[in-house]
């Protein structure tokens, strides 16, 4: 009975702390939004800045030729005073005033929109600073509330094998998350972002300055061009179709493809038996295997070379990746297994009952080996 009252009460604490942590993340959410909007904002009025620059510029050359005519008018005048009129003298000097005066504001209103400008810069990087640490902080928050409402009453013979496992599927699934966000946003998002303001700043520009017109309708192609690209890779990383359409190894072949066309590093592909792998999951798990490993080289290593080997026969699948990289303290790295994401590999792949070993050493390169049954039980 006395159990029975702990768990309840102590049910009841979690709930009122989870709703306490629930509000606290809306909070973090509003202000990130909000920090957002105020991002968004920033940056559309940065750009009507540069478009009133771009036109202010003009209007202040335009002018000084003006004031430049006005005093050598002035001048002539001044040599030929007897051959002008009192008339044609005062309206020398009443333009050239006049002129001078619409120069003077001109240039104050260039000023004050350069001044405008910096502020908006300096609002720009603060506001981009506050977004980063209010997603870093809302993986937190989440990562603690799942935690806290799904994980709390695990079985207690194993309680703390299974909260570790718990935080750390959790936090890889909103890591997963906050990466995918962070490509979107980063890449296509701010790309179609910036292509809209690129459109509207043309569409003001165009009658002004239309040689410079032109060329920025041909950035605007190839910004359009490459966010396109962008987008094609990310619905790639998240969910590559041809795995289920051509198999692994067409899959592995079109991923170091990839790589080689963005980094200068030799890749190659070594197979030895191609019984089929039939599964779908094991496909799946053995290319997010090689996928990281290769993410870990392109970031980490600084290798030159790569060097894949897969051996798929009736009984088990082995798959070693060999890089000669600048390597890793490989015993540190496994007391902390989150870094470069090997304790998701390891996860993957113990949980198709199959078998993972790293060996790297600094200065020595990294060499991960996988072993799966070809056949889940």
């Amino acid at each position: 009975m006395k159990n029975f009252i702990e768990i309840k009460e102590l049910d009841q604490i979690i709930n009122k702390t989870a709703v306490s942590i629930e509000d606290g993340k809306k909070e973090i959410f509003e202000i990130s939004e909000k920090t957002r909007q105020d991002y968004n904002h920033y940056e559309q009025e940065l750009l009507n800045i540069k478009t009133k620059l771009t036109l202010i510029v003009n209007e202040i050359d335009k002018v000084e030729i003006k004031a430049k005519m006005a005093k050598n008018m002035i001048a002539t005048i001044n040599a030929h005073f007897d051959e002008f009129t009192e008339k044609d003298i005062k309206d020398a000097y009443e333009l050239s005033q006049k002129v001078q005066i619409e120069l003077s504001v001109k240039r104050q209103e260039e000023r004050e929109l350069q001044e405008r400008k910096m502020e908006l810069d300096r609002l720009l990087i603060t506001s981009k600073d506050v977004m980063k640490r209010s997603e870093v902080l809302e993986t937190k928050v989440s990562v603690a509330l799942d935690y806290l409402t799904n994980s709390i009453f695990e079985q207690v013979e194993d309680h703390k094998h299974k909260k570790e496992v718990s935080l750390k599927i959790i936090e890889a699934q909103e890591n997963e998350k906050k990466r995918i966000s962070r490509d979107i946003h980063d890449g296509p998002a701010q790309s179609l972002a910036n292509i809209i303001f690129k459109a509207e700043y043309l569409s003001k520009i165009i009658d002004v300055a239309p040689h410079k017109a032109k060329k920025e309708i041909s950035e605007l192609q190839e910004d359009i061009r490459n966010t396109l690209k962008d987008i094609r890779k990310i619905i790639y990383d998240l969910m590559p179709m041809s795995l289920d359409d051509l198999g692994l190894i067409p899959t592995l072949n079109k991923l170091i493809s990839n790589l080689l066309e963005g980094h200068a590093l030799q890749i190659e592909m070594k197979l030895k038996n191609r019984i089929p792998i039939n599964d779908p999951l094991i496909n799946l798990t053995v290319f997010r295997v090689v996928q990281e490993s290769f993410n870990n080289m392109v970031k980490h290593s600084k290798c030159k070379n790569a060097l894949l080997i897969i051996d798929c026969t009736e009984r088990q699948i082995e798959v070693e990746i060999i890089d000669d990289g600048i390597g890793f303290d490989a015993q540190e790295m496994l007391l902390k297994p989150s870094g470069y994401g090997l304790y998701n590999m390891r996860e993957r792949i113990e949980m198709l009952n199959g078998t993972f070993s790293l060996k790297s050493q600094i200065g020595k390169g990294t060499k991960i080996k996988i072993v799966i049954p070809n056949k889940i039980s």
